[in-house]
């Protein structure tokens, strides 16, 4: 099926660099002040549901794999699409995808 392809190339296009933002948590299950504090199963609700609304896509899988509150980063993976979560320089939080898991 060509879907599968098609949402490879708008992650490969547009998957990295997204700013989480209170726009992007709206109807998230993990609210804006539990993004500093989040584990990897929190994480990977936040970038489940961004994968939703950036990709018009249904998510069925999701997985945490990493968290590292210290750092600011958190990984793991959704539907086969790895993500990351990372503090920039000035604090907001940052989403990447990638076509390749985490």
């Amino acid at each position: 099926m060509n879907d599968l392809a098609g949402l490879q190339a708008l992650v490969e296009d547009v998957g990295s660099g997204n700013v989480i933002d209170a726009e992007l948590l709206d109807g998230c299950p993990v609210e804006a002040h539990e993004l500093d504090e989040m584990d990897a199963s929190q994480a990977a609700q936040v970038a489940a549901h961004c994968f939703g609304l950036l990709f018009d896509h249904q998510v069925e899988q999701l997985e945490g794999i990493e968290a590292d509150i210290d750092s600011g980063l958190w990984t793991g993976t959704v539907d086969g699409f790895g993500f990351q979560i990372s503090r920039d320089d000035v604090g907001d939080l940052v989403l990447d995808f990638s076509s390749q898991p985490a």
